[in-house]
């Protein structure tokens, strides 16, 4: 199989693009669900007046989906070595945790950013999901991209899941050079620097609905 320019095994395309897509459904539906939902409910108009610091309440959502997204990476990287046979180098893991915490970065942040715009937390558990899935189609998660009209190829790898599947799937199938790259850094960050900043300007503590 080829990806992204180079060979790959299924094993190491399939396990570094299901990761990708495993982290962007849970980090950023679960952020704009469980978010929206305390919004809507008043609980953050609750935290705000209370004496605790504003921030600890969406610090607290950021500290545990990196928590759970590092248990999910442990939990894929180990059934696809022990169970599928994938062998990655060594310094592919410290990759993955890197390329790990920057996807948790990037989608916290753009969930955070949409939850101005979602107005029940059923709308953002409907959402969550949609716009995931609808990458995933475009971003080498479920097909490889040499199967693929070019210009969404081109397209998405300036969208924030593609970078991080590709990298992955970089880093577990690297057998000489370096398994760090420049590219998911950039688009990753910059979409992640982007959305707290829309965030920061747009983001409500008082329910949207009447």
């Amino acid at each position: 199989m080829a990806a992204a320019g180079y060979p790959i095994s299924a094993i190491a395309f399939y396990s570094g693009g299901l990761t990708a897509y495993g982290l962007m459904l849970g980090t950023f539906t679960s952020v704009m669900v469980a978010v929206v939902g305390a919004r809507e409910a008043g609980w953050l108009k609750r935290f705000r007046a209370s004496p605790m610091p504003p921030g600890a309440y969406l610090a607290g959502q950021i500290v545990f989906n990196v928590i759970v997204s590092i248990a999910l990476v442990v939990v894929m990287m180990a059934t696809a070595t022990l169970v599928y046979g994938l062998r990655p180098r060594a310094d592919a893991y410290a990759a993955v945790l890197a390329y790990t915490l920057l996807g948790v970065f990037c989608f916290t942040a753009i969930a955070l950013a949409i939850t101005r715009v979602m107005t029940t937390d059923e709308m953002a558990s409907s959402a969550g999901p949609f716009v995931t899935i609808a990458l995933s189609f475009t971003s080498g998660v479920f097909l490889p991209p040499d199967l693929l009209p070019h210009w969404l190829v081109t397209a998405s790898n300036y969208l924030p899941l593609e970078p991080l599947a590709q990298s992955l799937q970089h880093a577990l199938s690297l057998r000489v050079g370096s398994v760090f790259q420049w590219h998911p850094f950039i688009v990753l960050g910059a979409w992640g620097v982007a959305a707290f900043v829309a965030a920061r300007w747009t983001f409500t503590w008082q329910p949207l609905r009447k």
